[in-house]
């Protein structure tokens, strides 16, 4: 747990992009809203390790956001449920359905048309929101984070030390690897 957050203390702290960042946080909220187990969410889980995100930051969210998606699945079934019963999209879906690999999508399940589409709607607005709250996070909260007293005060203790220490060495091998 403790090298799960330092990786994501150093990456906020580090000198990386925020859209690395932000892009780990719209790719979260995809894997987050789609139910597992279909072939979209396994292509978009693999994709995650062959963009340029932070990993940890998007795994670390969308183990957080899973549990609440739930909240949205009337939504998404709405939604998706209009989808697969529009008459215009009949066609595409029975050629979907006969290819070899169609059914694995999981697209006939109406929460998987309606996730994909919310999402796909979402990335946009996440991204940037995400890339502005970062931005916002280096130039005005983190050195005032830093220099409270209570951080300071939480500083002096051994194991945050040695915390501390392992989020110097993370960001250091994060920004050489970069």
């Amino acid at each position: 747990m403790f090298a799960v957050l330092t990786r994501i203390v150093a990456a906020l702290n580090a000198n990386r992009r925020p859209g690395e960042i932000a892009g780990a946080c719209s790719f979260a909220v995809m894997l987050a809203l789609l139910p597992a187990g279909n072939l979209i969410w396994v292509s978009l889980f693999a994709l995650v390790f062959l963009v340029k995100v932070n990993l940890g930051i998007a795994l670390l969210l969308t183990a957080i956001l899973t549990p609440m998606a739930v909240l949205a699945d009337g939504f998404l079934d709405r939604v998706g449920y209009a989808v697969l019963t529009a008459p215009a999209l009949q066609t595409f879906f029975t050629r979907l359905y006969n290819a070899p690999f169609g059914p694995l999508t999981g697209f006939n399940n109406s929460l998987v048309p309606g996730a994909l589409i919310v999402g796909l709607l979402l990335w946009v607005p996440v991204f940037f929101l995400c890339r502005a709250l970062v931005q916002a996070y280096r130039e005005r909260l983190r050195v005032k984070i830093i220099r409270s007293p209570l951080v300071q005060w939480f500083a002096r203790f051994p194991l945050v030390r040695r915390v501390q220490d392992a989020a110097r060495r993370a960001r250091s091998i994060y920004e050489w690897a970069g």
